[in-house]
C-alpha cells in the first residue's frame, strides 16, 4: 500500500492549521522539567526526537496555567508553567527548537488537579466542583501495579516512598493502610468545594495563560479536562453536585469550560486553535458514559473548540486512564464522534494497521500515543517507509514510565535505552544550519496579525 493510500498519513485541518498526518503525541509528564517550572535541555531534545520521527502534532505535557494555590496541590510533580511572562522567553526557545524538526506543537494547560491533588506534601487542601473524594479501585489497577490477587507491585511502590511497616495481604485493607503514605494517591482526602470567586480567578488566569502560549509560538492550546482533575469534576454527573450556575444542567456543568474558552479568545482571537481533552468514560455507577461524553463533545464544539482529544477513566479507574489493551478506547471513541464535525483524537492505538482502519472507517479522525512514542520516536517514519516490522513496540509494562513517574523519578523505558538521554545526541539537541536558515520564530506582525474573520 502506498503512503497516499494510508489514511493515517494524510493531512488534516484543525482550525487554521494543516497537520501533515493523523498521528498525535499525547501529553505525558516525564519529570524532565527544570527547577522553577522551566523547560530543560532534555525536554527540548526529547520532544525534538518525536518531531524528527515524523509525528504530525505534539501536545506538550500539562502546564500549570495559574498561580492560584489550588494548582499547587500537585506539587509532587514538577510540571511546566506558563501563567505569566516570566516563562515566555525560555518557552519560546523550547517551541522554536521543537517546531524546527517538523511538527505542530500544542500546549496542554491545566488549572489544577481537583480532588486528585493532595495537601500531604505541604500544599493547601484540594478543591473540586463538590466535596467528593476518590479512591483507586483495586480491580482497576494498571499493568505493573498489581491486581486483587497480587498486591506486591503496589506495596513495593509504597516502600519506595518510605513506608516500611508490615502490610496486610488483603487488598482492601492494604489500600487503607498505605493510603496515608505521602504521594501514594490511593485514597484521596475530601476536597473543599471551590468558590465562585476562585472559579472567576481561574477562568481569568486561563485567558492570560493563553496570551503567553501564543506569544511563545505554540500552534494552539489543549484545555485539560479529563482524568478526575478539576475541570473533570465539573463535567462528571457523579462528582458535580453543585446547585449554582456551575451545576445541574449540562450547560451549567460545562459553563466553566465555556467561560475559559471565551476568556482565552479575548487574548488569542478566533483563529488560534483551542481543543479540549475529556474522558470518554468513567466506569463507576452514575459517572460519565460514552453517550454522555458525546453530548459533552458536541457542546464543546458549539462553544468554539477546534478539536476533541479523548482519554479515559481517572485515578479511580487507572486501567482505563492508562489502557492495558490495544485499541481499548476505540469503541467508545466511535460513540463520542457521532454528530461531531471537528476532529476527534483517540488515544493508545499503537498498531499502525488498526489506526489506519479506524481512520478509514471514520470512527476517529486522528490517533494519539503516549507510551508508544516513548518506546519508538520513529514510529511514523517507519510506517511511512514500509518498515512496520522495525517498530519498537511498547509492551505496556509501565516499569520505566508510569511507575518511575509516580515516585518522582525521571522517565525511562525498558524498550528504548535512549529515553531520558536525548540531550546527549546532537541530532536532537542541536539544530541544523538548514533549520536555522528556515525561520521558525515569528515576527511581532505575525503574532499580532488581524484575525481572518475580521
Amino acid at each position: 500500500m502506498s503512503n497516499q493510500e494510508k489514511p493515517l498519513l494524510q493531512p488534516i485541518k484543525i482550525g487554521s492549521h494543516t497537520i501533515k498526518n493523523r498521528v498525535v503525541m499525547a501529553p505525558m509528564n516525564m519529570n524532565y522539567t527544570a527547577p522553577m517550572h522551566f523547560p530543560s535541555k532534555q525536554q527540548k531534545a526529547y520532544y525534538a526526537a518525536r518531531a524528527m520521527g515524523g509525528t504530525g502534532m505534539i501536545i506538550v505535557e500539562a502546564m500549570r496555567g495559574t498561580d492560584h494555590e489550588t494548582a499547587d496541590t500537585y506539587r509532587k510533580y514538577n510540571n511546566l508553567a506558563i501563567y505569566d511572562e516570566t516563562f515566555v522567553p525560555k518557552m519560546a526557545d523550547f517551541v522554536e527548537h521543537v517546531k524546527s524538526f517538523g511538527a505542530k506543537i500544542i500546549a496542554q494547560v491545566s488549572i489544577g488537579p481537583g480532588a486528585q491533588g493532595t495537601s500531604d506534601l505541604g500544599a493547601t487542601q484540594p478543591v473540586a466542583a463538590s466535596p467528593i473524594g476518590y479512591h483507586v479501585r483495586h480491580h482497576k489497577l494498571i499493568t505493573g501495579l498489581g491486581s486483587p490477587t497480587n498486591m506486591k507491585p503496589t506495596l513495593s511502590l509504597a516502600r519506595t516512598l518510605g513506608y516500611n511497616e508490615k502490610i496486610s495481604t488483603n487488598p482492601i485493607k492494604a489500600f487503607e493502610q498505605i493510603s496515608n503514605v505521602p504521594g501514594m494517591h490511593i485514597i484521596g482526602e475530601i476536597p473543599r468545594e471551590i468558590t465562585k470567586e476562585e472559579i472567576s480567578k481561574l477562568i481569568a488566569d486561563y485567558g492570560y495563560a493563553a496570551k503567553c502560549i501564543k506569544l511563545a509560538g505554540f500552534d494552539g492550546i489543549e484545555i485539560h479536562a479529563p482524568h478526575g482533575y478539576l475541570l473533570h469534576s465539573f463535567i462528571s454527573p457523579r462528582l458535580n453536585q453543585r446547585t449554582d450556575q456551575y451545576g445541574g444542567s449540562l450547560d451549567n456543568k460545562l459553563r466553566i469550560i465555556k467561560e475559559s474558552i471565551d476568556s482565552m479568545r479575548k487574548y488569542v482571537g478566533p483563529d488560534f486553535v483551542i481543543g479540549v481533552r475529556i474522558s470518554a468514560s468513567v466506569e463507576i455507577e452514575g459517572d460519565i458514559t460514552p453517550e454522555y461524553a458525546n453530548e459533552v463533545a458536541k457542546k464543546l464544539e458549539s462553544y468554539g473548540a477546534n478539536f476533541i482529544h479523548l482519554s479515559d477513566g481517572s485515578y479511580e479507574c487507572m486501567s482505563d486512564f492508562i489502557p492495558k489493551k490495544e485499541g481499548q478506547v476505540l469503541p467508545k471513541a466511535k460513540i463520542v464522534k457521532q454528530g461531531l464535525t471537528i476532529p476527534l483524537i483517540c488515544p493508545s492505538v499503537h498498531d499502525p494497521e488498526l489506526a489506519d482502519e479506524a481512520v478509514r472507517n471514520g470512527d476517529v479522525d486522528m490517533i494519539s500515543q503516549g507510551r508508544q512514542q516513548i518506546a519508538d520516536p520513529e514510529w511514523v517514519n517507519k510506517y511511512a517507509d514500509g518498515k512496520t516490522e522495525d517498530i519498537v513496540r511498547c509492551t505496556r509494562c509501565n516499569e520505566g514510565c508510569i511507575k518511575r513517574f509516580l515516585v518522582g523519578l525521571p522517565v525511562r523505558c525498558t524498550m528504548n535505552p535512549m529515553v531520558g538521554h536525548e540531550e546527549d545526541f546532537d541530532k536532537y539537541a542541536k539544530r541544523s544550519l538548514e533549520s536555522l536558515q528556515n525561520r521558525h520564530w515569528e515576527t511581532i506582525g505575525e503574532i499580532g496579525k488581524e484575525p481572518s474573520s475580521f
